[in-house]
């Protein structure tokens, strides 16, 4: 009987183990070594027991018999614990882990219908790329524009409707955004039908489960004739009546400031070389850069005409930055812009004319003084400005 619960307890030990690693997808180091060191000893006791010779007057078979018998004890309460998933469960804590499961099951679906809901208000496009970029999922706005029916393509394939020129920008920009640069915006053109329209693309990142995840808003820009261009910061600048409007409260202040009448001189041959959409762009991002670095205040930019625009400028910390510039001629004001896959400097003409507390001109005078002052700079084969007086 001892002989048959000997053989059986180092069976018990491997199937123990195997059934172990088996159902947990896990192997324990411990319990390996645990029956290599079992079965080792075991052959020793049975088939080389020469080499216990020196142990005559130690009973090493009866050792090993219990040595076994409480392994097998180990392993089974360690495989026990492991399974203990129900025991001690009652129908009610049944019915309260139904309920949670049901209330988690509610709240996940209700999270679902809001976020596929909040994407059907929104005007804009959603992609929502891949952890690793190569796929995307497009909504319906998107797919209207590039007019295809499949919500699910590869980012490869997304690029095949891209513009030529816009696809080495865009590819880089999606390399790019990272944790460290977690947000990106881009314009490009993508294909529609046989022509080609352009859109701005807001990315973001976020991680889930140590991976990370972009996703965009894509908006089309209907790029026009001004005044019309649909492009928000154009669009929305105030005009000329309400730049003399400006001036008249200022002066009422008792306030300082300098205008300057600002023409972008080489927007038309822009126009011509690449399209007055290209061209309205161009003048978007560099009206975004002379708010950033001159004039943050509201009513500070105007729109003249189609390329001249006005600029009050408060601070005189800024006009100081703004006169460096134009001596140097610094990329403060010769702005680098790039539009999906086309590079180009855009510069200005300058007339600039200070408003003191004292001053009396006329407000139209003073305002076509600084256009004449804008007149004599573009005239100026030299230099890009003209200071009124200075």
């Amino acid at each position: 009987m001892d002989n048959y619960l000997y053989y059986a307890s180092l069976i018990f030990i491997i199937l123990l183990f195997i059934f172990s690693t088996i159902l947990y997808k896990k192997m324990k180091i411990w319990k390996l070594l645990i029956v290599i060191l079992s079965i080792g000893l075991f052959i020793v006791v049975e088939f080389i027991p020469s080499l216990l010779s020196e142990l005559n007057s130690f009973d090493y078979k009866l050792f090993l018999q219990y040595f076994l018998y409480i392994l097998v004890v180990v392993l089974a309460i360690s495989f026990k614990n492991k399974i203990k998933i129900t025991q001690n469960l009652t129908d009610y804590d049944f019915f309260e882990l139904e309920k949670e499961l049901d209330q988690t099951k509610d709240i996940s679906e209700l999270l679902r219908k809001r976020f596929i809901s909040t994407i059907g208000l929104v005007s804009d496009g959603i992609i929502f790329y891949e952890p690793d970029k190569k796929g995307l999922f497009l909504t319906d706005e998107v797919l209207k524009i590039i007019d295809q029916d499949n919500p699910e393509m590869s980012t490869e394939k997304y690029t095949e409707f891209l513009h030529n020129e816009d696809k080495n920008m865009y590819i880089q920009n999606l390399n790019k955004i990272s944790k460290k640069i977690p947000e990106i915006s881009q314009k490009y053109r993508l294909r529609y039908k046989s022509s080609y329209t352009w859109v701005e693309e807001k990315s973001r990142v976020f991680a889930h489960q140590n991976k990370e995840y972009v996703i965009s808003t894509v908006k089309k820009l209907d790029v026009k004739m001004f005044p019309d261009t649909s492009i928000q910061i154009i669009d929305s600048l105030p005009l000329e009546d309400e730049l003399t409007n400006q001036i008249s409260y200022l002066r009422k202040e008792k306030k300082t400031f300098y205008l300057a009448m600002m023409h972008l001189t080489n927007i038309p041959d822009i126009n011509k070389r690449f399209g007055r959409d290209v061209g309205n762009l161009m003048i978007s991002e560099y009206i975004k850069q002379m708010k950033y670095h001159f004039a943050k205040e509201n009513n500070s930019v105007f729109r003249i005409t189609g390329i001249q625009f006005a600029v009050i400028i408060q601070d005189e910390q800024r006009y100081a930055n703004l006169y460096r510039a134009l001596v140097s001629g610094g990329d403060l004001i010769n702005v680098r812009i790039n539009v999906g896959g086309i590079l180009q400097v855009v510069y200005p003409n300058i007339g600039i004319i200070k408003n003191d507390v004292w001053q009396n001109i006329d407000i139209n005078e003073f305002i076509s003084l600084s256009n004449k002052t804008l007149e004599e700079a573009i005239r100026n084969n030299k230099q890009n400005y003209s200071i009124f007086g200075g």
